[in-house]
């Protein structure tokens, strides 16, 4: 028996061999066996799915085929059943629209050869052998015959959502997964769009090698659950009107609110946004694409500029323009080599580069994270009334008691940092008028337009009438009138 095989052919005795071969710890929960043609009919009933597009090789171009009569390009599809499906070594197991299992890509190495669940990292093995004695094991762990990498396949209650919609299943599925990748130590850049495909057959001495564990269908919640004891995460409360024994209870509650709710929104950030979710890394480039085999080219180039200069400011370095162009041009360039479908290269001119690399500048410089609209814990209407009430009365009564000694402590100092703070306004006035004087002497050196007042306001993060004020200051005012086209 090879590997290229039909594992149909296999006879039972055979793949009883191969468990009793493989099972070298029979006290333990998980099993090396492999998987038999009951495995593979149970895994495709739980699909349902005729077709699948697959790619042979980690070329994932390969798997887009252009229509030669629309000339658009498609997912190229292999039937269920054909031998060309069974060489592909990658597959599109999720959609969109639609799951039917969760995948992990566990990028941790062990270093041991063999193919075998035991070859994986230890610790991601004690973990795995945990979750299967609570019979919440993945129902396929597929093994890294070099590295001792996996991934691992959750068969689970079919989610849905509408074309180009999200629904309350598919969103959670998505945290179920971040959850679980927080547990098993996952690759949070698995893009989910390409996995590895469990029938996979064929010699390649490089291609995981798959055991089935189970055919059990999981539900989500369970899955969530599982995982959120594991980590010692609480389950979130439901929000409910709170009553309070006093109006400074009311206060404390608020503020502990707003400060979990920052929190939050410091852990939002960090997280890639739906666009950037459902793109596939490629060469270290998230591709963002506007349909299946066309590539948002812009839009991923920029947003790898953008990423590139979050990194450079994190690292302490220059945002200069060369860096942030060529980040944009190497992603674009990618884009393009995998999704150009038939669109002939339209890098922007130097001109607009310049532009975009002071946007991203002007973006990285003042990005903060937004502090989202919910909230661990809510105030009804009345509460919100009840705080502003005493807020006005309070702020009212503590003023006038500090302020009733001009010469006290408290009146000294708030007149201080009054000073301080009209100082640093003229220092920040100074300095703002130095960076838009440099914008515009910049421009002119490399023999290009002026930047506008818009593009100044944006990458500075300042109103346009700031702007329009400075340029006043400085007798560099912009042109009246539209640009000219450029031809």
């Amino acid at each position: 028996m090879t590997l290229a095989d039909p594992q149909d052919t296999v006879t039972a005795s055979a793949w009883k061999f191969s468990a009793d071969l493989f099972d070298t710890h029979p006290e333990l929960a998980l099993r090396s066996r492999g998987w038999t043609s009951e495995d593979r009919r149970e895994l495709l009933a739980h699909l349902g799915r005729e077709n699948f597009q697959g790619s042979k090789t980690r070329d994932f171009a390969s798997a887009w085929i252009k229509d030669p009569d629309t000339g658009e390009t498609q997912p190229k599809l292999y039937r269920v059943g054909s031998k060309s499906l069974a060489r592909c070594q990658y597959v599109a197991l999720t959609h969109a629209q639609h799951a039917a299992v969760l995948v992990l890509d566990i990028d941790v190495p062990s270093h041991q050869a063999g193919g075998k669940i035991e070859h994986v990292n230890p610790e991601v093995y004690a973990i795995l052998e945990r979750w299967a004695r609570l019979e919440k094991a993945p129902a396929w762990i597929g093994v890294n015959p070099l590295s001792g990498k996996c991934q691992l396949i959750w068969l689970i209650d079919p989610v849905y959502a509408a074309a180009g919609m999200s629904s309350p299943n598919m969103r959670l599925l998505a945290a179920t997964t971040e959850e679980m990748t927080r547990v098993f130590g996952a690759d949070q850049a698995f893009s989910h769009r390409l996995s590895r495909w469990p029938l996979h057959v064929s010699d390649d001495p490089t291609a995981y090698r798959w055991h089935a564990q189970h055919n059990r269908v999981d539900r989500l919640a369970d899955l969530m659950e599982v995982a959120r004891m594991i980590s010692g995460t609480e389950k979130p409360k439901k929000r409910s009107e709170q009553e309070f024994s006093s109006g400074r209870a009311r206060i404390e509650a608020a503020r502990k609110a707003t400060a979990e709710a920052k929190a939050l929104a410091t852990l939002e950030a960090s997280l890639p946004s739906a666009a950037e979710a459902s793109g596939e890394l490629i060469d270290g480039v998230r591709v963002l694409w506007t349909a299946p085999g066309r590539a948002a080219r812009d839009e991923t180039a920029f947003r790898h500029a953008l990423t590139v200069g979050y990194q450079l400011k994190a690292a302490g370095e220059r945002l200069k323009d060369t860096k942030i162009i060529d980040a944009y041009e190497r992603a674009y360039n990618v884009a393009q080599a995998v999704g150009a479908d038939g669109r002939e290269p339209e890098l922007p001119p130097v001109r607009d580069r310049l532009t975009m690399a002071r946007r991203v500048r002007g973006y990285v410089a003042k990005g903060q994270p937004v502090v989202p609209a919910r909230q661990t814990e809510t105030q009804s209407s009345r509460g919100r009334k009840a705080l502003a009430t005493m807020g006005r009365r309070g702020a009212a009564t503590s003023n006038a008691r500090r302020w009733a000694d001009p010469e006290s402590k408290y009146a000294q100092e708030t007149r201080q940092r009054l000073a301080e703070a009209n100082k640093r306004r003229e220092m920040t006035g100074e300095l703002l008028e130095l960076r838009v004087k440099t914008a515009i002497l910049d421009a002119r050196s490399q023999s290009v337009a002026d930047p506008s007042t818009r593009e100044l306001a944006g990458e500075l993060g300042v109103s346009e009438r700031r702007i329009q004020q400075v340029r006043k200051t400085l007798g560099m005012e912009a042109k009246r009138g539209r640009p000219r086209a450029e031809n």
